[in-house]
């Protein structure tokens, strides 16, 4: 085969030669049917609005903390003080559509700055459950972009490699997470259904064990879905407090 960019040679079963790979290897990729279309312009940094009312003797516009949303995060990271980051970071991911289950069928705002977000716990760490929940959110970023870029014509080996890299950042994420008490059965279901897309079908007794809640039913629900165990998942869905929800969020993202 040869390379759809560049016209190289590539690997049987791969349109992208392993050059243009490692071009867009950081890049943060959803598969399409992921991503929001509805989702807000303006956290892309492009057309935004500023009005000024009346004279000021001011000669330029400062920009400080603000309702836009990345610029609220940017800012926090440039601060002396950023002791409000966790809880600044987990309300953004919150609003771009990130939840702290992991379910597979998330639809998320294209934002090119999401990839500088994934790198904020490479170089800080806090405690208490806030920042637990921003791990969490990231991993579960991390989690489905390995999950999408594992589909893509690549070829075996490379579809493996960065399926491999992604998932052990966001398991990573996830261990740390864990450390909250209240977070580590949210760990746990995030863990087992990541490993689940990874081929290890060990961890669906994993994610059994920790359905206890409508959440997680939910989880498994969709694992079953996944597998094609139609029944298993109607029977786990039946068990959720808002059956329409349930049905509904089950059905969704399905082909």
């Amino acid at each position: 085969m040869v390379c759809t960019f560049c016209g190289a040679a590539s690997t049987e079963g791969a349109m992208v030669c392993s050059a243009c790979y490692e071009k867009v290897r950081d890049e943060f990729f959803l598969r399409d049917w992921s991503v929001d279309p509805r989702s807000d312009l303006r956290s892309l940094g492009i057309r935004s609005a500023c009005l000024r009312v009346g004279p000021s003797s001011q000669g330029e516009v400062l920009l400080r903390k603000g309702s836009d949303p990345y610029l609220l995060v940017e800012r926090t990271l440039q601060a002396e003080d950023r002791s409000h980051l966790p809880t600044v970071l987990d309300h953004y991911l919150a609003g771009m559509g990130v939840g702290l289950h992991l379910m597979g069928d998330e639809q998320l705002p294209v934002r090119p700055k999401v990839r500088e977000l994934l790198t904020i716990p490479d170089t800080l760490e806090y405690q208490g459950e806030r920042w637990g929940r921003a791990l969490l959110r990231l991993g579960n970023l991390l989690a489905l972009s390995a999950r999408d870029m594992s589909r893509l014509p690549l070829g075996e080996d490379l579809r493996k490699e960065i399926f491999i890299d992604r998932a052990s950042r966001a398991l990573a994420l996830y261990r740390r997470a864990a450390a909250v008490p209240e977070l580590a059965p949210i760990s746990t279901a995030n863990t087992a259904l990541l490993r689940l897309w990874g081929g290890d079908t060990e961890a669906l007794q994993d994610l059994k064990a920790a359905a206890v809640d409508d959440d997680t039913r939910m989880q498994l629900a969709k694992a079953y879905w996944d597998l094609g165990k139609e029944d298993e998942a109607a029977e786990t869905v039946a068990m959720t407090e808002d059956l329409q929800e349930s049905v509904l969020r089950l059905r969704r993202g399905c082909p």
